[in-house]
């Protein structure tokens, strides 16, 4: 990816007439836009799509299927969006699983989803939860750590008191969760997972 980006601001300083668009999930993307010696893409304009609402994740579900000629079961979409839990790549790993597990049926129901979804957590923990947990600063997971024993969103506040520092250096590593999609704001003073199943992965890592 660094080769790549690279060999785009040589075309662009050659005046070649050419554009630029990626995607990927938050904590590669800073990580990409930490290194060096692509630096000019800190200039560009970025947009993080954060969480998905279930109505925005139903319609995409629904269209998908009906434009591939099939129908799904309103069980069955309901059990997407659960699964889903408005993480975006959740969304593309639980369609792409489901589709592929009832691609025989005209219909994708409801035993299709828990199938698929089954098979996409598998995937998310190997591909994101495993390798987000290992690129995370010892402090990045103390800050997580003092997030379990709320049941929803965690106050900064009450966060640094667990941690046993002042809000204001707590805050340095929410700044650093934000941007790598770890966890986001759920309101003033508020954080909470942004990762499906994160929660649960760090409770097993500290069981």
């Amino acid at each position: 990816m660094l080769q790549f980006a690279s060999v785009y601001q040589h075309f662009v300083r050659e005046g070649k007439k050419v554009a630029l668009l990626m995607a990927g999930l938050p904590y590669k993307v800073s990580a990409l836009l930490r290194n060096d010696s692509v630096s000019f893409l800190r200039r560009s304009q970025y947009h993080q799509l954060g969480r998905i609402t279930d109505v925005e994740i139903a319609n995409a579900f629904r269209k998908t299927v009906e434009a591939g000629g099939r129908s799904i079961t309103p069980e069955a979409l309901e059990n997407a969006v659960k699964a889903v839990d408005g993480f975006p790549y959740m969304m593309q790993l639980v369609g792409y699983r489901t589709w592929d597990v009832s691609e025989n049926s005209p219909q994708i129901s409801a035993s299709d989803v828990q199938q698929g979804s089954l098979l996409a957590r598998m995937e998310l923990r190997d591909r994101i939860l495993e390798t987000t947990y290992r690129e995370l600063s010892d402090k990045d997971i103390e800050f997580l750590l003092a997030m379990l024993p709320d049941s929803g969103p965690s106050r900064v506040s009450e966060i640094a008191k667990r941690m046993g520092v002042a809000s204001n250096y707590a805050s340095q590593y929410k700044r650093r969760l934000l941007e790598d999609g770890v966890i986001g704001e759920r309101g003033r003073g508020l954080v909470g997972f942004d990762i499906p199943a994160f929660r649960e992965f760090l409770s097993e890592k500290v069981s």
